[in-house]
Protein backbone atom coordinates (compact mmCIF):
# COMPACT_ATOMS: atom_id res chain seq x y z
CA UNK A 1 0.00 0.00 0.00
CA UNK A 2 1.82 3.35 -1.13
CA UNK A 3 1.37 6.08 1.61
CA UNK A 4 1.38 9.50 -0.26
CA UNK A 5 1.70 11.78 2.92
CA UNK A 6 1.72 10.80 6.81
CA UNK A 7 -1.40 13.16 8.12
CA UNK A 8 0.78 15.15 10.55
CA UNK A 9 0.35 18.01 13.25
CA UNK A 10 3.30 20.20 13.89
CA UNK A 11 3.69 21.53 17.09
CA UNK A 12 5.94 24.42 17.96
CA UNK A 13 8.05 24.79 21.09
CA UNK A 14 9.12 28.29 21.74
CA UNK A 15 11.21 29.78 25.00
CA UNK A 16 8.61 31.78 26.63
CA UNK A 17 8.80 33.26 30.08
CA UNK A 18 7.98 31.16 32.93
CA UNK A 19 8.58 28.00 31.08
CA UNK A 20 12.34 27.41 30.30
CA UNK A 21 13.82 24.32 28.92
CA UNK A 22 11.62 24.27 25.46
CA UNK A 23 13.76 23.96 22.46
CA UNK A 24 12.71 26.54 19.92
CA UNK A 25 12.01 23.36 16.94
CA UNK A 26 8.89 21.92 15.13
CA UNK A 27 8.48 18.36 16.14
CA UNK A 28 6.20 16.08 14.00
CA UNK A 29 3.32 14.46 15.72
CA UNK A 30 1.79 11.71 13.56
CA UNK A 31 -1.33 9.82 14.15
CA UNK A 32 -1.04 5.91 13.93
CA UNK A 33 -2.52 3.94 11.09
CA UNK A 34 -3.36 6.71 9.54
CA UNK A 35 -2.70 8.58 6.38
CA UNK A 36 -3.42 11.58 3.79
CA UNK A 37 -3.66 11.22 -0.12
CA UNK A 38 -4.52 13.76 -2.56
CA UNK A 39 -6.79 12.53 -4.97
CA UNK A 40 -7.77 14.94 -8.37
CA UNK A 41 -11.37 14.13 -9.42
CA UNK A 42 -11.82 14.08 -13.11
CA UNK A 43 -15.39 14.66 -12.97
CA UNK A 44 -15.81 17.34 -10.62
CA UNK A 45 -12.43 18.79 -11.53
CA UNK A 46 -10.92 19.42 -8.22
CA UNK A 47 -8.55 18.11 -6.24
CA UNK A 48 -9.38 16.30 -2.53
CA UNK A 49 -7.43 15.58 0.37
CA UNK A 50 -8.29 12.16 1.56
CA UNK A 51 -7.52 11.10 5.26
CA UNK A 52 -7.76 7.00 6.23
CA UNK A 53 -7.56 5.73 9.28
CA UNK A 54 -7.13 1.92 9.33
CA UNK A 55 -8.78 -0.33 11.85
CA UNK A 56 -6.33 -2.06 14.36
CA UNK A 57 -4.98 -5.51 12.57
CA UNK A 58 -6.34 -4.00 9.44
CA UNK A 59 -2.18 -5.08 7.94
CA UNK A 60 -3.46 -9.54 8.60
CA UNK A 61 -6.90 -8.74 8.68
CA UNK A 62 -8.72 -11.67 6.30
CA UNK A 63 -11.59 -9.95 6.35
CA UNK A 64 -13.56 -7.16 5.07
CA UNK A 65 -13.99 -3.93 7.09
CA UNK A 66 -17.34 -1.56 7.29
CA UNK A 67 -16.60 2.20 5.76
CA UNK A 68 -17.32 5.48 7.07
CA UNK A 69 -17.59 8.26 4.85
CA UNK A 70 -17.14 11.70 6.63
CA UNK A 71 -17.51 15.27 4.61
CA UNK A 72 -15.78 17.98 5.84
CA UNK A 73 -12.65 15.86 6.50
CA UNK A 74 -10.39 18.48 6.93
CA UNK A 75 -12.17 19.38 11.12
CA UNK A 76 -13.91 16.16 11.05
CA UNK A 77 -11.14 13.70 10.73
CA UNK A 78 -9.39 13.40 14.33
CA UNK A 79 -13.30 13.94 16.10
CA UNK A 80 -14.33 11.12 14.11
CA UNK A 81 -11.14 9.01 15.38
CA UNK A 82 -11.94 10.36 19.13
CA UNK A 83 -15.38 9.14 19.47
CA UNK A 84 -15.17 6.02 16.90
CA UNK A 85 -12.39 5.25 19.78
CA UNK A 86 -15.18 5.79 22.86
CA UNK A 87 -17.82 3.34 21.19
CA UNK A 88 -15.09 0.64 20.95
CA UNK A 89 -13.94 0.94 24.38
CA UNK A 90 -18.11 1.04 25.72
CA UNK A 91 -19.61 -0.96 22.82
CA UNK A 92 -16.97 -3.07 21.26
CA UNK A 93 -18.03 -2.25 18.22
CA UNK A 94 -15.65 -3.13 15.33
CA UNK A 95 -13.75 -0.78 14.24
CA UNK A 96 -14.56 1.23 10.79
CA UNK A 97 -12.20 2.32 8.24
CA UNK A 98 -12.51 6.27 7.94
CA UNK A 99 -12.36 7.98 5.16
CA UNK A 100 -12.63 11.53 5.66
CA UNK A 101 -13.30 13.68 2.47
CA UNK A 102 -10.83 17.25 3.22
CA UNK A 103 -12.67 20.12 0.83
CA UNK A 104 -9.79 22.74 0.78
CA UNK A 105 -8.99 23.59 3.72
CA UNK A 106 -10.20 24.31 7.44
CA UNK A 107 -13.54 25.84 7.70
CA UNK A 108 -13.49 29.19 7.45
CA UNK A 109 -10.39 29.59 5.61
CA UNK A 110 -10.15 30.58 2.16
CA UNK A 111 -9.87 27.44 0.22
CA UNK A 112 -12.50 25.78 1.66
CA UNK A 113 -14.85 24.87 -0.32
CA UNK A 114 -17.95 23.35 1.33
CA UNK A 115 -20.33 26.06 -0.06
CA UNK A 116 -19.68 25.09 -3.63
CA UNK A 117 -19.66 21.18 -2.87
CA UNK A 118 -22.39 20.66 -0.41
CA UNK A 119 -25.04 22.77 -2.08
CA UNK A 120 -27.98 20.96 -4.22
CA UNK A 121 -28.76 23.87 -6.62
CA UNK A 122 -27.13 27.10 -7.45
CA UNK A 123 -28.17 30.16 -4.82
CA UNK A 124 -27.03 33.50 -6.65
CA UNK A 125 -26.03 35.13 -3.22
CA UNK A 126 -23.73 32.25 -2.57
CA UNK A 127 -20.61 32.01 -4.87
CA UNK A 128 -19.96 28.99 -6.53
CA UNK A 129 -22.54 27.22 -5.26
CA UNK A 130 -24.43 24.74 -6.78
CA UNK A 131 -22.14 21.62 -6.92
CA UNK A 132 -23.54 18.81 -4.98
CA UNK A 133 -24.36 16.77 -8.05
CA UNK A 134 -20.97 16.49 -8.79
CA UNK A 135 -18.88 15.96 -6.05
CA UNK A 136 -21.69 12.90 -5.22
CA UNK A 137 -21.03 11.88 -8.41
CA UNK A 138 -16.79 12.35 -7.37
CA UNK A 139 -17.90 10.21 -4.44
CA UNK A 140 -20.01 7.42 -6.15
CA UNK A 141 -17.77 7.17 -9.45
CA UNK A 142 -14.21 7.62 -8.17
CA UNK A 143 -13.62 7.51 -4.73
CA UNK A 144 -15.58 4.87 -3.55
CA UNK A 145 -14.37 2.56 -6.52
CA UNK A 146 -10.95 3.12 -5.49
CA UNK A 147 -11.28 2.36 -1.91
CA UNK A 148 -13.26 -0.42 -2.90
CA UNK A 149 -10.48 -1.45 -5.13
CA UNK A 150 -7.53 -0.76 -3.13
CA UNK A 151 -8.73 -1.01 0.78
CA UNK A 152 -10.71 -4.31 2.58
CA UNK A 153 -13.94 -2.87 2.60
CA UNK A 154 -17.24 -3.90 2.85
CA UNK A 155 -18.87 -2.67 0.05
CA UNK A 156 -22.49 -3.45 1.55
CA UNK A 157 -21.96 -1.40 4.90
CA UNK A 158 -21.28 1.91 4.11
CA UNK A 159 -22.15 5.29 6.34
CA UNK A 160 -22.18 8.66 5.81
CA UNK A 161 -21.85 11.49 8.18
CA UNK A 162 -22.26 14.91 7.38
CA UNK A 163 -23.10 18.22 9.66
CA UNK A 164 -24.51 21.62 8.92
CA UNK A 165 -23.84 22.30 5.19
CA UNK A 166 -22.53 18.75 5.14
CA UNK A 167 -25.38 17.44 6.80
CA UNK A 168 -27.84 19.71 3.91
CA UNK A 169 -25.11 17.26 1.39
CA UNK A 170 -25.82 14.29 3.21
CA UNK A 171 -29.48 14.74 3.13
CA UNK A 172 -29.22 15.38 -1.37
CA UNK A 173 -27.41 12.08 -1.08
CA UNK A 174 -30.42 10.68 0.83
CA UNK A 175 -32.97 11.62 -1.81
CA UNK A 176 -30.90 10.72 -5.37
CA UNK A 177 -28.55 7.64 -4.23
CA UNK A 178 -29.82 6.22 -1.51
CA UNK A 179 -28.75 2.92 -2.11
CA UNK A 180 -25.08 4.35 -2.07
CA UNK A 181 -25.18 3.90 1.60
CA UNK A 182 -26.10 1.46 4.29
CA UNK A 183 -26.75 4.49 6.93
CA UNK A 184 -26.47 8.12 6.44
CA UNK A 185 -26.37 10.07 9.76
CA UNK A 186 -27.31 13.91 9.25
CA UNK A 187 -26.16 16.58 11.63
CA UNK A 188 -28.28 19.86 11.86
CA UNK A 189 -28.76 20.58 8.11
CA UNK A 190 -28.61 23.82 6.34
CA UNK A 191 -32.11 22.22 5.03
CA UNK A 192 -33.69 26.60 4.78
CA UNK A 193 -30.75 26.55 2.06
CA UNK A 194 -31.85 28.54 -1.22
CA UNK A 195 -35.62 28.46 0.19
CA UNK A 196 -35.32 24.91 0.90
CA UNK A 197 -34.61 23.41 -2.76
CA UNK A 198 -33.60 20.26 -0.65
CA UNK A 199 -37.46 19.79 -0.23
CA UNK A 200 -37.85 19.39 -4.47
CA UNK A 201 -35.09 16.88 -4.61
CA UNK A 202 -37.39 14.39 -2.15
CA UNK A 203 -40.41 15.54 -3.57
CA UNK A 204 -39.17 14.68 -7.12
CA UNK A 205 -37.94 11.32 -5.31
CA UNK A 206 -40.90 10.21 -3.60
CA UNK A 207 -43.14 11.09 -7.00
CA UNK A 208 -41.44 7.95 -8.52
CA UNK A 209 -40.57 5.40 -5.36
CA UNK A 210 -42.38 4.09 -2.47
CA UNK A 211 -39.35 2.33 -1.48
CA UNK A 212 -36.92 4.08 0.58
CA UNK A 213 -34.31 1.43 2.02
CA UNK A 214 -31.63 3.16 4.38
CA UNK A 215 -30.79 3.88 7.76
CA UNK A 216 -31.41 7.60 8.53
CA UNK A 217 -30.34 9.21 11.80
CA UNK A 218 -30.94 13.07 12.08
CA UNK A 219 -30.86 16.21 14.50
CA UNK A 220 -30.93 19.55 15.36
CA UNK A 221 -30.19 21.11 18.63
CA UNK A 222 -33.01 22.48 20.44
CA UNK A 223 -31.56 26.20 20.81
CA UNK A 224 -30.49 26.43 17.57
CA UNK A 225 -32.30 29.39 15.48
CA UNK A 226 -35.96 28.82 13.73
CA UNK A 227 -34.76 29.03 10.84
CA UNK A 228 -32.62 25.62 11.94
CA UNK A 229 -35.19 24.36 13.85
CA UNK A 230 -38.01 24.14 11.85
CA UNK A 231 -37.62 22.97 8.31
CA UNK A 232 -35.85 19.85 10.41
CA UNK A 233 -39.01 19.37 11.84
CA UNK A 234 -40.58 19.73 8.33
CA UNK A 235 -38.72 17.24 6.75
CA UNK A 236 -39.38 14.86 9.92
CA UNK A 237 -43.09 15.16 9.70
CA UNK A 238 -42.82 14.88 5.90
CA UNK A 239 -40.69 11.72 6.11
CA UNK A 240 -43.26 9.98 8.69
CA UNK A 241 -46.52 11.04 6.18
CA UNK A 242 -44.52 9.13 3.34
CA UNK A 243 -44.62 5.87 4.50
CA UNK A 244 -41.22 4.94 2.89
CA UNK A 245 -41.14 1.62 3.09
CA UNK A 246 -37.59 -0.13 4.73
CA UNK A 247 -36.47 3.22 5.70
CA UNK A 248 -35.29 3.01 9.60
CA UNK A 249 -35.91 6.75 10.67
CA UNK A 250 -34.63 7.87 14.17
CA UNK A 251 -34.81 11.92 14.39
CA UNK A 252 -33.61 13.85 17.98
CA UNK A 253 -33.81 16.92 19.52
CA UNK A 254 -30.89 17.54 21.61
CA UNK A 255 -31.68 19.44 24.51
CA UNK A 256 -29.27 22.57 25.67
CA UNK A 257 -27.12 22.96 22.66
CA UNK A 258 -26.96 25.50 20.02
CA UNK A 259 -25.29 24.99 16.63
CA UNK A 260 -22.07 24.48 17.10
CA UNK A 261 -22.39 23.52 20.98
CA UNK A 262 -24.42 20.52 19.32
CA UNK A 263 -21.89 19.50 16.71
CA UNK A 264 -19.78 16.77 19.13
CA UNK A 265 -22.88 15.39 20.94
CA UNK A 266 -24.50 15.19 17.59
CA UNK A 267 -21.27 13.10 16.08
CA UNK A 268 -21.29 10.70 19.17
CA UNK A 269 -24.53 9.91 19.15
CA UNK A 270 -25.16 9.32 15.52
CA UNK A 271 -22.00 6.67 15.48
CA UNK A 272 -23.44 5.06 17.97
CA UNK A 273 -26.67 4.88 16.82
CA UNK A 274 -25.28 3.79 13.66
CA UNK A 275 -22.64 1.13 14.79
CA UNK A 276 -23.34 -0.07 18.24
CA UNK A 277 -27.36 -0.17 18.62
CA UNK A 278 -28.43 -2.24 15.90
Amino acid sequence: MKILKILTLVLLCFNLPGMPGFAQQAKLVTIPHSEHRQMHSKLAGNDYDIYIHYPAGYDTAKRKFPVLYVVDGDNDFSPSLEYLGLLMAEYHIPEPILVAIGDGGLIGTPGNKRNRDFTPVVNPNAAESGGAPVFLDFIEKELIPSVDASLKSDPTNRTLYGYSMGGLFATYTLFTKPTLFKNILIGSPALGYANGAVFATEKQYAAKHKNLPVNVFMEVGALETPGQVEPNKQLTALLDSRHYENLVFKHIIIDDVTHLSGKPVTMLKALAWAYAHK
